[in-house]
């Protein structure tokens, strides 16, 4: 069977899992393992980008997410352990290391309403593993609660694909594809991303600024946040590996602006200095503000 004939059929696979859960192990070689779960990142990035994207845009239209600080200021080593080791780990354990029958189920439960029972536990699981990342944010809202089938789209479908991979493999391949996931897209892309990213930089008469972006926090520089405002005029603002939302809150109250960017080093320097009006008008050049 050819590469593109396994992809098919991994696909069609997979859709008939989703369609009707059960719960069968398949027996495969480690390289037809692996080999599946590069198809399966492979459907996943493609639902990632043709519906999940357009849902989690729709959901940024109608509310104003506000992202939780917890990941905010860590290091590179930090992030690494926490997505691509902990999180992985422990997720799968709480949410699917209970998707086989075994031994210590058959003293409850017999094999017949194991198999009726089973695809309600496999959708459960996953919506619930979906819900519990709405805590990467701290909004509280009515509409919040009604979008967040939009905002946690991909950990939606994602728990559909880590069930898949648990029953049919085993919780060790599962744990792996959840790595290698988070590895992708909270680590590896934002890092690629960010070398693409010019500095913001513009001179004026009036004013200097340059502001650079970082995705982790280095151990080997100071984080700072420096501002100098006389008459209510910023004269200078100096940052390192410091947030923009906590600068944000810093100068304008807090939660009255609200923005998505990370890390930041921002020189600005104005000798006869601006409003805050003016300096959130030069932000909002360059990065998106609400």
């Amino acid at each position: 069977m050819n590469y593109f004939l396994r992809f098919k059929h991994d696909i069609s696979a997979f859709l008939q899992f989703m369609k009707k859960p059960d719960d069968v192990q398949t027996a495969l070689s480690s390289k037809r393992k692996l080999q599946l779960i590069s198809n399966l990142l492979i459907i996943e990035i493609v639902f990632f980008l043709i519906v999940v994207l357009p849902l989690n845009y729709l959901a940024e239209k109608c509310i104003t997410l506000k992202p939780s600080d917890a990941f905010e200021n860590l290091t590179w080593l930090q992030a690494v352990f926490l997505m691509v080791i902990f999180a992985p780990l422990s997720e799968e354990f709480i949410f699917r290391y209970v998707l086989r029958y075994k031994n210590f189920f058959s003293h409850f439960i017999s094999r017949e309403k194991w198999n009726r029972i089973f695809p309600f536990l496999v959708y459960i699981s996953s919506i619930i593993f979906g819900l519990v990342h709405l805590d990467n944010y701290v909004n509280d809202s009515w509409s919040f609660y009604a979008l967040s089938p939009f905002i946690v789209a991909s950990q939606l479908s994602g728990g559909l694909i880590l069930s898949y991979i648990r029953v049919r493999l085993n919780i060790f391949y599962s744990m792996l594809y959840h790595a290698l996931w988070n590895l992708l897209f909270g680590i590896s892309i934002p890092c690629i991303m960010l070398l693409f990213t010019s500095p913001f930089a513009e001179k004026t008469q009036d004013y200097d600024i340059r502001i650079e972006q970082k995705a982790f926090i280095d151990d080997n520089e100071p984080v700072l946040s420096e501002t100098k405002i006389v008459d209510d005029k910023i004269h200078s603002v100096e940052t390192r590996q410091y947030s923009l939302q906590s600068l944000l809150d810093h100068l304008y109250g807090k939660d009255k602006f609200t923005t998505d960017e990370g890390l930041m080093n921002i020189h600005f320097k104005s000798e006869k200095g601006i409003s805050k009006d003016e300096f959130l008008k030069i932000l909002q050049k360059e990065y998106e503000i609400k």
